[in-house]
């Protein structure tokens, strides 16, 4: 990106959730965008579908334009996105508008930034008051079962979290080059809390029945047991094909700090594996595993 499109000199904080300061040259605020107002009710799930009632009483007001909504839209799904990228994806390169809109969010409390280093790219994620707009506002495009999240996880895991907007990206433009349509994003956190959940009930149970229920629980949830683990990919897809039947894909967004076991372990499950271009040089002598008979894909 060019140097127009710059922030402030400033180091990513101990806790990456905590800065809402504007981006833009030298630190100066960006000039407000029109905006129309709305009002949003009070939520605090994690899970919109568990969210207060949208005709509850507003706790505030806030100013924020249909594709703003739409931003915060995309960041809530994947928790986390680098700026660069919803630049691209949303704004289709528009580096102005998508610095303008940003800032008013950020301005509002409704994104957080975080700022990684040397590279100083920019990362955003929802506040919990922008969870709580996002799940009580009704028409941003996303379906009533879509999950939104909001909150840095792990600092140095931002990155990965952040590659899972582009990972989508690119199959998504597959499943509609192919007549589909995406309906669901569903994260790795989604799928592994409710596996987690049942898993820790087994704990009490003779080892055999445990590995038999073990395997009832990867099934009902479309996930595979190998080697006496239940593969979690790092995302999943649900989509109607084009004849309108429900179908899924589970993606893996391989680095080049994979071992060849969990490589070939992810293989097994039937998940779509994708590598950076960098990662994937790294990856290539892996690629010799007879356990591994699937192609790696360019991200």
């Amino acid at each position: 990106m060019s140097r127009d499109f710059s922030i402030d000199d400033e180091r990513e904080p101990a806790s990456p959730d905590i800065d809402n300061s504007a981006l833009g040259r030298s630190g100066s605020d960006q000039a407000d965008s029109p905006h129309t107002r709305s009002t949003r009710s009070q939520g605090s799930s994690p899970d919109c579908r568990q969210s207060t009632s949208r005709d509850e009483i507003p706790e505030r007001s806030y100013e924020v334009t249909e594709s703003q909504a739409k931003a915060m839209a995309d960041v809530g799904t994947f928790r986390t996105i680098a700026l660069s990228d919803l630049t691209l994806v949303r704004y289709a390169g528009n580096e102005k508008q998508a610095l303008a809109e940003v800032n008013n969010l950020l301005r509002q409390k409704l994104l957080r930034r975080s700022i990684s280093q040397p590279d100083r790219a920019v990362y955003l994620t929802l506040t919990p008051e922008g969870h709580r707009f996002l799940c009580a506002r009704s028409g941003q495009g996303a379906g009533e079962d879509q999950v939104f999240y909001h909150g840095f996880v792990k600092t140095r895991e931002t990155k990965h979290d952040a590659a899972m907007y582009q990972l989508y990206q690119k199959e998504a433009e597959n499943i509609t080059r192919s007549g589909g349509k995406v309906t669901r994003v569903i994260l790795d956190f989604e799928l592994k809390k409710p596996v987690n959940r049942e898993l820790a009930k087994l704990s009490s149970l003779p080892e055999e029945e445990q590995e038999e229920r073990k395997s009832e629980v990867a099934n009902e949830h479309g996930l595979t047991v190998v080697k006496g683990r239940i593969q979690i990919p790092d995302l999943r897809l649900e989509y109607e094909d084009r004849d309108h039947n429900p179908a899924k894909v589970d993606l893996e967004l391989a680095t080049g700090h994979y071992r060849r076991a969990s490589l070939a372990a992810k293989s097994s499950a039937g998940f779509k594996i994708y590598a950076s271009a960098s990662d994937a040089v790294r990856l290539r002598p892996a690629m010799a595993d007879p356990e591994i008979m699937q192609e790696i894909f360019s991200l």
